[in-house]
């Protein structure tokens, strides 16, 4: 949306996104949304968040319910009264399907990250182990006892 982090405004919650993974949001920032000629036009707080994704914005279900919108996931369509009728707002499909191949992509990612670190952790205490048995068997090695282990 390329806003400056100067207007933004601290958040105190976090995000937790689809596979789990928790958002630490950059802050929030309330803008005027409007929709072609005047069909919709209310102010909306948004969380801003640093992440790779097709989307600009989601919005939540208590911010369709106060323009009295009506959505559909399936369909991809949201739908809201105004002073001229009906409109509707459609969604793409191609986006959505690019958002759950980063998201599966991104939770992939996380899994061998931390399975990496985790390996990497047992090492270094197998490693801290051994060196622990080989001071010990070398202390006991030059003070001459036979049994060593």
């Amino acid at each position: 949306m390329e806003l400056f982090d100067e207007i933004l405004i601290p958040s105190i919650y976090r995000i937790y996104g689809f596979n789990g993974t928790k958002t630490i949001p950059k802050g929030e920032v309330t803008l005027r949304v409007s929709y072609e000629e005047g069909y919709l036009d209310t102010l909306t707080t948004f969380c801003v968040v640093d992440v790779i994704s097709p989307y600009e914005a989601i919005l939540d279900r208590p911010w369709i319910a106060g323009i009295k919108g009506v959505a559909s996931a399936y369909h991809q369509r949201l739908r809201f009264p105004s002073y001229l009728g009906v409109v509707e707002v459609l969604g793409n499909p191609q986006a959505t399907r690019q958002c759950m191949q980063l998201d599966i992509q991104q939770n992939e990612e996380r899994r061998s990250r931390q399975h990496r670190e985790k390996n990497k952790s047992k090492d270094i205490k197998a490693g801290e182990e051994l060196e622990k048995v080989l001071s010990q068997a070398i202390a006991a090695y030059e003070t001459g006892e036979k049994e060593i282990l």
